[in-house]
């Protein structure tokens, strides 16, 4: 049987991670909390091959550290649904045409627009 947390070079297919190539940082500090040590030493030679960012190798030495002082994996799923990943939807869409925003209205005659402060009549961008 193959030992992944020995392999210096896991796959793609090895991380415990699904999907771990297209995870926010921010989602991956929340999937890595449920991972054993093994499994986080996996993640991090992967990372160190691939993408190799100081960042997230910090965030999971910090974990490593974390658990060899006697915290736990959290009881979470690695691979269920998380805010960066969307849900599959049900249905179709309720936005139509009949029931989207109307558009705004236009500025009245010898108004300026202020988000585009190069208009000519804008006071802020008038020669003195």
């Amino acid at each position: 049987m193959h030992d992944k947390s020995s392999d210096p070079h896991p796959s793609r297919e090895e991380l415990p991670l699904p999907d771990y190539d297209h995870m926010p940082v921010a989602g991956l500090e929340h999937r890595m909390r449920s991972l054993p040590a093994d499994d986080l030493r996996t993640v991090r030679a992967y990372e160190q091959e691939h993408a190799d960012r100081p960042q997230v190798k910090q965030m999971i030495d910090h974990r490593l550290d974390q658990l060899e002082h006697g915290s736990a994996p959290s009881g979470g799923v690695p691979a269920a649904h998380g805010a960066e990943q969307a849900r599959p939807t049900r249905g179709r869409s309720s936005v139509s045409p009949q029931t989207a925003a109307l558009p705004p209205d236009p500025l009245p005659h010898g108004t300026y627009d202020r988000s585009h402060p190069t208009q000519p009549n804008n006071p802020r961008t008038r020669h003195r």
